[in-house]
């Protein structure tokens, strides 16, 4: 191999530069989904009725996150 193989293309060090440039857009799922966590546990400690509010919650949280992901992804060229 020569030197010139083992250097990068400009059009390889253009799409590496874009890639690292995007920047990831804070989120609430995560806290949302560790708190649907604690509900439910809570409510087996407590009353029922918690627990059913901690599914709730979890279910409205991944949902969120998955959206999130992908409306990034059709976003990404």
């Amino acid at each position: 191999m020569n030197q010139e193989e083992l250097q990068e293309s400009p059009e390889q060090e253009n799409l590496e530069q874009e890639l690292t440039e995007q920047e990831i857009e804070p989120t609430y799922a995560p806290a949302a989904l560790a708190m649907g966590i604690t509900f439910m546990l809570w409510g087996i400690l407590t009353h029922w009725s918690m627990s059913l509010i901690g599914a709730a919650v979890i279910v409205g949280a991944i949902w969120s996150w998955m959206n999130e992901i992908r409306n990034s992804w059709s976003e990404t060229p």
